[in-house]
């Protein structure tokens, strides 16, 4: 997981609005098989001009959740992987269950390299944490 929730499920003082989940290419399409009948936008390559990923939007009950598959960052001429991510995230207890979250550092990593004001605000409040 990564974004806004698990900021907030880090003790970031953040409003999420959706669920973005943080996957490889193919966990990206079996996760878009499960969820079929919440898909808003199948999964697909999805390239913007400072990220990447096998995208897919779902909603579930009323709740926005982007998938993303092989998730990419461009960090100056070349095209930067975030799988390292997923290969030791950091795991949050909630309720008896374990939650992989993307670690706070590598969130203000990414966010630190946006010029979007919603990116930088979170900046702002990890700092703040």
């Amino acid at each position: 997981m990564a974004g806004s929730l698990s900021l907030a499920l880090q003790g970031v003082n953040v409003e999420p609005n959706d669920i973005d989940l943080l996957t490889d290419r193919q966990g990206a399409f079996r996760i878009n098989e499960i969820l079929k009948k919440y898909e808003k936008k199948k999964v697909e390559y999805s390239e913007a001009e400072k990220v990447s990923s096998f995208l897919g939007v779902f909603e579930i009950q009323g709740v926005k959740v982007e998938v993303m598959g092989d998730y990419r960052e461009r960090q100056g001429a070349k095209w930067v992987s975030l799988s390292k991510r997923l290969e030791n995230p950091k795991i949050i207890e909630i309720d008896g269950i374990a939650i992989p979250v993307s670690p706070i550092e590598d969130q203000l990593t990414s966010y630190g390299r946006s010029t979007r004001p919603k990116d930088v605000e979170k900046t702002e409040k990890i700092s703040q944490r």
